[in-house]
């Protein structure tokens, strides 16, 4: 399966936070008595007084079945309502109406973005609903993501917490996503509410999707016209290495007693701080070919699955196509053409 497009916006916004200001209050209690009086208000209590707007995005989520997100970089407005109406729809209406937000009701969520910037509106047209195998429309998500999560720690909590293996390509992997929250929906409508956060538009957007896994990729993916008609992710039946199933966490391995949380990380590793990992994890030496040992390797959950699924999750990520691997003797070497 595939979208088609030509462009990808990516803007990164700085996230401003604030906290309630008291000399006598060392920062550290100071950021416990706000989160305190934020989790005994309640959400119509709260926004009589000014309050950023991803606050009270995971304020409402935390009291009422609802799902809504905000665009990434959005977070920072104030919301501030002397008497806020207790009907949810018209209460959210009014939170667009005062942040010059425009609103987009659609899969049974909210979807806040700025007014000001029309480019936003070709968001709304990013619908993934029924685009997946069906597998993912029985897997249904409750979840809550933080302003700022970059995408790559949103996708691997989810593959964590729900035994999926979905991956992005480094062109979007590390853009930062908006306040979400998601209430009971299904996977693939779960997934249209996290890139639409992350400012991802429709038309550069596309993936490979099957039962085993879901690996979203753009134009600026040198591996496109492979990646197109998803062939590339074929099982090698030849090599009977490639076949067996593994379980890799990097950029180490963690507990697999889904009780524990999994970390987020702030970004990619070179491949030369991960082999090591890798390795314990595969069982296989691993190689590195003139080239290869600095290419960054983003953090990544990958549940029960072959082998060559998962090298091929990993080296897919990575844009440039001369960069590949092979799985020969006893060890993954990774390669770079040319060298």
């Amino acid at each position: 399966m595939k979208n088609k497009g030509i462009n990808i916006l990516v803007v990164c916004i700085f996230i401003i936070l604030t906290s309630i200001s008291c000399k006598s209050t060392p920062k550290g209690e100071e950021n416990n008595l706000q989160d305190e009086i934020i989790k005994n208000e309640s959400i119509f209590d709260l926004v009589k007084e000014p309050t950023l707007l991803n606050v009270v995005v995971r304020k409402l989520g935390s009291e009422y079945p609802v799902s809504i997100l905000i665009v990434n970089g959005a977070e920072t407005r104030w919301v501030q309502i002397d008497k806020p109406d207790k009907d949810i729809s018209k209460f959210i209406q009014k939170i667009s109406e005062i942040t010059n937000m425009s609103l987009q009701e659609v899969n049974d969520y909210y979807f806040l973005y700025p007014v000001e910037q029309s480019v936003y509106e070709s968001l709304t047209q990013l619908l993934l609903s029924d685009k997946f195998p069906q597998k993912y429309n029985n897997i249904i998500v409750t979840a809550g993501f933080g302003a700022g999560t970059k995408l790559f720690n949103v996708l691997n909590s989810l593959n964590f917490t729900y035994g999926c293996n979905i991956v992005s390509d480094n062109s979007i992997a590390e853009l930062p996503i908006g306040e979400v929250v998601i209430f009971q929906k299904p996977l693939s409508v779960a997934l249209e509410m996290i890139l639409k956060s992350a400012r991802i538009v429709p038309q550069s957007i596309r993936w490979c999707a099957t039962d085993d896994f879901i690996f979203f990729y753009t134009t600026l993916n040198m591996r496109i016209k492979q990646l197109n008609d998803c062939k590339i992710f074929d099982v090698d039946k030849e090599n009977h290495l490639l076949e067996r199933e593994v379980i890799i966490s990097l950029p180490k391995s963690v507990p697999l007693d889904k009780k524990a949380s999994l970390p987020f990380y702030e970004g990619a590793m070179p491949l030369s701080k991960v082999a090591s990992s890798l390795a314990n994890q595969t069982g296989l030496t691993i190689e590195m070919r003139s080239g290869t040992e600095n290419l960054p390797v983003n953090p990544c959950y990958l549940n029960k699955t072959k082998l060559k699924l998962a090298l091929d999750l990993l080296t897919f990520q990575w844009l440039d196509v001369s960069y590949s691997y092979s799985v020969e003797n006893g060890k993954i070497v990774f390669n770079k053409s040319g060298e």
